[in-house]
């Protein structure tokens, strides 16, 4: 590999340890403001607090040398570190909350990284494609706002705060990775035309929307669980959602075929199985953490 790999392999790895700590903050932050994020006195505190800012600030700098990383190094060397941020994530969480990683949870990061690992070696697209045009990028955006609300009120509504963090963290990966791809047009079209036609393009608006609603989901998702199972979570869905948006709205090209398919969707379930053993610590109540809370609904737990 040439140094410029290297290099862009490097920016990759900070922009891991960047948003790694962006999640530690926002998990600390929960414990500080447990209440639902509906009500206006909560979103009122989490703005007042230095933590909010932090993991503000921290996941700006983390989009900003993810796109460092892709300018350097290609996608499919840059995209599988994502699943670093469990390795650097766990152990780091643990440590502020005064507590040792469990042999389980280390195994559930284990089974989490290997099956991330392939998954993203086989879930990346070939690269080539082209900038959404205006009413595919409002489509997408519009579509992807709906979603994003119907699981967030799904999410309210269940008993279980594990399923619940679960779901709120999906929705949050989901954000992220759909972000990437209106992200990625906006780049395509201040390229070819300037910064006037891509900010007026739908898909600039639209990536601080979802940049946005990804941040206040895993808010949401880190306040009813353990750093690990809802950081498992995310990390699965963002190069997922990045890569079903590259193939259906910008031509990319899925680049595992039908076996790829097959070999993606046992990873999929060895991650599940992963991110249940990295969840069972906060299941069983063994952990330190703070009442759970429905987060993005009106609805409290009954």
């Amino acid at each position: 590999m040439t140094i410029g790999v290297w290099f862009g392999i490097w920016l990759g790895v900070l922009s891991c340890a960047c948003y790694t700590a962006a999640a530690v903050a926002q998990r600390r932050l929960a414990l500080a403001v447990p209440e639902p994020l509906t009500a206006g006195r909560s979103l009122a505190a989490l703005a007042r607090h230095p933590l909010w800012w932090g993991s503000a600030v921290l996941n700006a700098g983390r989009a900003v040398l993810q796109v460092g990383a892709l300018a350097f190094a290609p996608l499919t060397a840059v995209q599988p570190l994502g699943v670093l941020v469990l390795v650097f994530g766990l152990p780091w969480s643990a440590r502020l909350s005064g507590r040792r990683v469990t042999a389980r949870e280390w195994r559930g990061a284990l089974l989490t990284v290997l099956a991330l690992g392939v998954l993203l070696a086989v879930a990346v697209t070939g690269g080539e494609g082209r900038p959404m045009d205006a009413g595919t990028g409002a489509l997408l955006v519009g579509g992807t706002a709906a979603l994003l609300g119907a699981l967030a009120w799904t999410a309210g509504r269940l008993p279980s705060p594990v399923w619940r963090s679960h779901l709120l963290a999906a929705a949050a990966g989901t954000a992220f990775g759909v972000a990437s791809a209106t992200a990625k047009t906006v780049i395509a079209l201040a390229a070819d035309g300037g910064a006037a036609p891509a900010l007026a393009h739908p898909a600039a608006g639209g990536t601080v929307l979802l940049a946005v609603a990804g941040l206040l989901l895993a808010q949401a998702a880190y306040q009813g669980s353990e750093l690990g199972a809802p950081l498992g979570v995310t990390t699965v869905a963002n190069p997922v959602a990045a890569s079903v948006a590259g193939v259906a709205f910008m031509g990319e090209t899925y680049s595992g075929g039908w076996p790829g398919t097959g070999v993606a969707v046992l990873c999929a379930l060895l991650a599940g199985y992963g991110i249940a053993l990295l969840a069972d610590p906060f299941r069983a109540g063994r952990t330190r953490s703070s009442r759970p809370s429905p987060a993005l609904s009106g609805t409290r737990c009954r």
